[in-house]
C-alpha cells in the first residue's frame, strides 16, 4: 500500500482511495497523473502483500481449459478489505473491477459516506463465458447497485453495463481511461540480437498462451519470409506455450528469424516499440489489449486482429493500423508486408501520432477525475 498522498488526504476533506489488484500498467501512470493534477491519492494493491502483512486476497487462474478460450479465473478477496474500506478517510473510492472488490466498496458505504467510481474496460460477456460466468454476472449486478459513477472505456463497455448489469445510463460516462506509456518514460533497447537494416522488424508481446495467437503469427512469418524476403520477429513475454512455439518456428525453418526475449520492463518494451517496423497483435480474444495501447502510445503502427475491443475504438484500419484476421496466415503475412511498405508505414505513423492524445496518461486521468468531480457535487463529508 502506497502512503504517498496519505498525509494530504487526512489533512483535508477530500482524497481518492485507488484500489487495484497489483501495480501493473496503466495504474501507476494514472495515479501519477492524478497526483500531478493536485489530487491526494492513497493506493491499495489488494493482491500484493504489504510490508509485514498478508495481502487482501489473490488472483487464481484455474487450469483444465483447452483450446482458444481464456482460462477461467477467480479473484479471492478477503473480507478484511471491507473493513479497510469502511475505515478509509477518503471521500471517493476508485476501483477497476466489480465482483467482490466492488461489493466490498459498496457495502462500506453503510459505514462511511464515500462515493464509488468504477472503471470498466470493455464488454465482459466475451470473456470467460463458461464455468463461473453466471455467478460473476450476479455478483457484478449486486456490486453495480452501490456504484455512483462508471467510466466506460468505450461504447461496448457502456452497453454491457446497461444490458447485462442493468445500470442506469445516467450513471455512465464514456471516456477513454486505459492509458498507454507516458511520453517521458525513457526507452531502452531490449536485450536482443542485432537485426539486418534492410529487413523489417516485427514485435509482438503478451503472455504465451493459445488465446494470443502467437502460433498463427509464426506461421504468417514463414509465409512472409518465403514470399516477401528477409524479416525478423521479437516475441516479448513468457508462458506455457513457449516450448511449443519454439518447436513450431524450428519446424517451419524460421528459428533464426525469431527472438524470444522473455518478459521485459516498460523501458525495454518502449524501446522495442520504437525500433520495430510494426507491432503485431494476433489475439483471438481480448477486451482491448493493453499492450496494443502501449505500442500505439510509443508511436508504433499496429497490425491487429479484429477480435479485440481496440478495433474501431483506438485502432482504425488504414489510419493507424491494419486490421486482419490472424486465422488466415497468408492474409496476416500480406498485412505485415503492407505495414512494412515505406509509403504505407509513413501514413500509418502519421495516423498514430494524430490519434494518440486520448491514450496519454494525463488525458486518461482527466477523464477519471471528471467522474470523481461529478460524484462529489452532492457530497457533504461527515463532520
Amino acid at each position: 500500500m502506497s502512503v504517498n498522498g496519505q498525509k494530504a488526504t487526512q489533512a483535508g476533506r477530500y482524497g481518492l482511495l485507488w484500489v487495484t489488484r497489483d501495480d501493473s500498467s496503466p495504474h501507476p501512470y494514472l495515479v501519477a497523473s492524478a497526483r500531478r493534477a493536485g489530487e491526494a491519492v492513497r493506493e491499495i494493491h489488494w493482491a500484493v502483500p504489504l510490508d509485514g502483512e498478508r495481502s487482501f486476497g489473490r488472483f487464481v487462474e484455474l487450469g483444465g481449459r483447452h483450446g482458444r478460450e481464456h482460462p477461467m479465473s477467480v479473484k479471492a478477496v478477503r473480507p478484511r478489505l471491507l473493513a479497510e474500506f469502511a475505515r478509509a478517510p477518503e471521500d471517493v473510492l476508485v476501483i477497476y473491477e466489480l465482483g467482490l472488490v466492488g461489493l466490498y466498496a459498496g457495502l462500506s458505504k453503510l459505514v462511511r459516506r464515500h462515493k464509488v467510481v468504477s472503471l470498466v474496460e470493455g464488454d465482459y460477456r466475451h470473456i470467460g463465458r463458461a464455468g463461473s460466468a453466471r455467478i460473476k454476472v450476479a455478483l457484478r449486478r449486486l456490486a453495480a447497485r452501490f456504484v455512483d459513477a462508471f467510466v466506460a472505456n468505450n461504447v461496448p463497455a457502456r452497453d454491457y453495463l446497461i444490458r447485462t448489469l442493468n445500470v442506469n445510463a445516467d450513471k455512465i460516462i464514456v471516456g477513454w481511461w486505459l492509458a498507454g506509456l507516458p511520453a517521458d518514460l525513457v526507452a531502452r533497447r531490449p536485450d536482443a540480437p542485432a537485426t539486418r537494416k534492410e529487413a523489417p522488424l516485427f514485435v509482438t508481446a503478451g503472455r504465451l498462451i493459445p488465446q494470443k495467437g502467437f502460433d498463427l503469427l509464426i506461421r504468417a512469418l514463414a509465409i512472409y519470409r518465403r514470399d516477401f524476403g528477409p524479416c525478423a520477429l521479437w516475441i516479448i513475454g513468457d508462458g506455457p506455450e513457449r516450448d511449443a512455439l519454439l518447436e513450431l518456428a524450428t519446424r517451419l525453418h524460421i528459428r533464426e528469424e525469431i527472438s524470444f526475449l522473455g518478459t521485459a520492463d516498460h523501458e525495454a518494451l518502449k524501446g522495442a516499440f520504437e525500433e520495430c517496423t510494426a507491432f503485431v497483435f494476433p489475439t483471438l480474444q481480448d477486451f482491448t489489449g493493453r499492450v496494443a495501447v502501449e505500442a500505439l502510445s510509443a508511436g508504433a503502427p499496429i497490425v491487429i486482429s479484429p477480435m479485440t475491443g481496440a478495433v474501431g475504438t483506438i485502432v482504425h484500419d488504414g489510419v493507424n493500423g491494419i486490421v486482419v484476421d490472424p486465422r488466415d496466415p497468408r492474409a496476416l503475412a500480406q498485412a505485415m508486408w503492407r505495414a512494412a511498405d515505406p509509403q504505407i508505414s509513413r501514413v500509418l505513423r502519421e495516423g498514430v501520432q494524430r490519434l494518440n492524445p486520448p491514450l496519454r496518461p494525463d488525458a486518461a486521468a482527466e477523464v477519471i477525475l471528471g467522474a470523481v468531480a461529478l460524484v462529489r457535487e452532492n457530497y457533504a463529508p461527515p463532520g
